[in-house]
C-alpha cells in the first residue's frame, strides 16, 4: 500500500485525521487477513475486481471462503468499513494511475 501517499491524498479530500487512520488500519488488516494479499498488486491485477468479491453477501460467499481464518467481521454489517476503505483506495488508485508522467 502507498500509506504515505495515499494518507495525503485523504488529507487532500478533507477526511478528517482519525478516519485517515480507521482507513488505513482497516487496510492493511484486510491485506493480513487475506493471505497476506498486496492492494497494489491487487489493483493492477484486476483493478480490486476479486477482492470486491469477498464482500458479496457481507462475506458469506465461496471466494471468501477459499482463505483460511480470515480475521475479518465475516456476516457482520461492519464488514461494510473494509469494503469502503477499499474503495477510497480504489479512487485513489484510479486518480493516480490517470495521471500523466
Amino acid at each position: 500500500m502507498k500509506e504515505i501517499e495515499f494518507r495525503l491524498w485523504l488529507s487532500k479530500n478533507d477526511v478528517p485525521k482519525k478516519m485517515q487512520s480507521d482507513v488505513i488500519s482497516r487496510l492493511k488488516r484486510f491485506e493480513r487477513a487475506i493471505e497476506a494479499c498486496d492492494i497494489d498488486e491487487q489493483y493492477h491485477n484486476d483493478g480490486f475486481c476479486h477482492l470486491f468479491s469477498l464482500f458479496d453477501n457481507k462475506g458469506l460467499n465461496d471466494n471468501m471462503n477459499k482463505y483460511k481464518d480470515v480475521d475479518l467481521p465475516i456476516g457482520e454489517y461492519q464488514l461494510s468499513t473494509y469494503k469502503y476503505a477499499l474503495n477510497k483506495y480504489k479512487i485513489f488508485m484510479d486518480e493516480l494511475t490517470s495521471k500523466p508522467l
